[in-house]
């Protein structure tokens, strides 16, 4: 079964928890990085036998024989998501195209964020895939309310005409909006414009100025935004859940190739993507994720740590990789 989706029709209409209903080689693909999770998540909700997750750029041929092409002593029982599937190496490539692999009751997906050619020689090879397509330039009022739904948020009419003016019309700016709206007003019965416009601008100034500093290299302007706010550990959480979003397109910014304008925000993410390694973005990625971590936990000494990153980058001794495992 192949289909093709809109996501609020996707999330709406598509059975929660059915990735189990999907059979044999499957094809998961999204038009960015944010809309293929929600896929996953929405399609895993419930499931207890979940797949493992598996780095397309982590695979070698040898394990996928083993796993695929022979019997295990009690038998292969596993299904796997294999993610970034345009990152294996071309014998893996290869040799998971074929149609002889051992997959009896186990699922094998295949989760693609862009269009590549490896993805229309996959399309070729299997019996199911689910297609979340971008949302046309004149559906951002459909997109907006299904956030609206999303996140719970009861938005009035205005509200909503402002963040239609004042965000980048793009899934993961406008989901990135409706998180901090929701942080702010988990409760409130109804949100109003004023409600939402210093928020708007609040985001702009912690979050998008904040990644471009960070994007730029520019450690000590950055410490010194994140620290000029009161600390809040929901808050900092917020951000720094923005930020890993924000480098991993840096590091792959392969999804705006399907793009028929880029924004200004897809023309920053190109250009910033010339100055990082995907080693440095790496380092930097588990260092996001330790401090957000940290959040989580209330540990007292994250806003330690951070005036000490602030004051070494001062001296131009900062870098993500002297932080991390």
């Amino acid at each position: 079964m192949h289909s093709k989706w809109q996501l609020w029709d996707f999330l709406q209409s598509y059975p929660k928890g059915s990735f189990n209903d999907l059979k044999g080689k499957i094809v998961l693909q999204a038009f960015e990085p944010l809309a293929l999770r929600l896929m996953k998540d929405h399609l895993l909700a419930g499931v207890e036998d979940k797949p493992k997750h598996l780095a397309g750029s982590d695979l070698t041929l040898n394990w996928l024989e083993d796993e695929f092409q022979s019997l295990g002593l009690f038998g292969n029982t596993t299904s796997y998501i294999i993610n970034n599937p345009d990152e294996m190496n071309s014998a893996c490539k290869d040799f998971l195209l074929r149609d002889d692999l051992l997959l009896e009751d186990r699922r094998l997906a295949f989760a693609f964020y862009s269009d590549s050619p490896y993805l229309k020689k996959m399309m070729k090879t299997t019996v199911s895939s689910v297609v979340l397509e971008a949302p046309r330039f004149w559906e951002m009022d459909k997109l907006i309310d299904f956030l609206s739904r999303f996140f719970r948020l009861p938005l009035d009419l205005e509200a909503k005409k402002l963040i239609m003016q004042a965000v980048e019309h793009e899934l993961s700016s406008l989901y990135d909006v409706f998180r901090l709206i929701k942080l702010n007003y988990p409760e409130k019965a109804s949100i109003g414009v004023k409600d939402v416009e210093g928020l708007i601008d609040q985001e702009r100034l912690d979050q998008f100025a904040l990644a471009t500093d960070l994007a730029k290299k520019k450690y000590s302007v950055f410490f010194d935004r994140l620290l000029s706010v009161n600390f809040d550990f929901e808050r900092l959480r917020f951000i720094l859940s923005f930020l890993q979003g924000h480098f991993v397109r840096v590091a792959d910014p392969s999804y705006l190739e399907g793009k028929a304008r880029l924004s200004q925000y897809d023309k920053e993410i190109l250009a910033l993507s010339q100055g990082w390694t995907r080693e440095e973005i790496k380092h930097l990625l588990l260092l996001l994720q330790n401090w957000e971590m940290d959040c989580k936990m209330k540990n007292s000494n994250l806003q330690s740590e951070l005036r000490q990153a602030y004051l070494q980058s001062l001296k131009g001794a900062w870098k993500p990789d002297k932080h991390t495992v």
